[in-house]
């Protein structure tokens, strides 16, 4: 038995595994938003980026706040109000999924709930999302009602939301590990061969 062809070995699976241990990201997801006036005879409408982990929330349940990693939301074809907007401009987000346990890998506007689908405006039947301004900057938009904003601080056009839909996933860190692990070991069975290789040409 050649223990240094092991202890090589070994030396590569504990040094992925080290390495693992420090890249170890949250199980992030990031969302597309749109909201819409059209329900309220205007032409504004707003796009956004959201970014939080959903297995951190209340599902089903209420959460308030939401932990939000990183947020954008950029207006237009508003009377007042008009731009983009970053986290820094809000104090709070909050999501109730009404009773119902929502798959955050599909739209979820539309999704069932033990009261109606969620993105409904109907006296919080079907849940609710919102956002929250500080009020630093009076053109930021905020929530007025139930899956509703309203830009210029919620003084001017009201938009609905209509979709609210997943863009990406982050690994979790087990998928993480287990790429590292069989990466490691292949490194390791190639230096394992490149050894063999080597000892039998100086064999000849």
């Amino acid at each position: 038995m050649n223990f240094n062809k092991i202890g090589l070995v070994t030396g590569l699976v504990v040094s992925g595994l080290s390495i693992s241990s420090v890249f170890n990201p949250a199980k992030a997801a990031q969302f597309a938003l749109q909201w819409s006036g059209a329900a309220f005879g205007n032409s504004a409408s707003a796009n956004g980026l959201i970014d939080f982990d959903p297995s951190l929330i209340s599902n089903p349940g209420y959460t308030d706040p939401l932990p939000v990693n990183s947020f954008s939301i950029t207006v237009t074809g508003a009377n007042s109000g008009n731009g983009t907007f970053s986290l820094a401009d809000y104090n709070n987000f909050f999501l109730d999924t009404s009773g119902g346990t929502l798959d955050f890998t599909k739209q979820l506007v539309g999704q069932p709930t033990s009261n109606g689908l969620w993105g409904t405006t109907s006296f919080g039947n079907g849940g609710d999302f919102n956002i929250i301004s500080n009020f630093s900057n009076l053109d930021t938009p905020t929530g007025v009602s139930e899956f509703l904003i309203a830009t210029s601080g919620g003084s001017g056009d009201s938009l609905q939301l209509t979709s609210f839909a997943p863009l990406a996933t982050v690994p979790e860190p087990s998928s993480l590990l287990g790429l590292l692990a069989l990466g490691t070991l292949g490194t390791g069975a190639t230096l394992m061969r490149k050894l063999k290789t080597s000892k039998f040409t100086e064999k000849e």
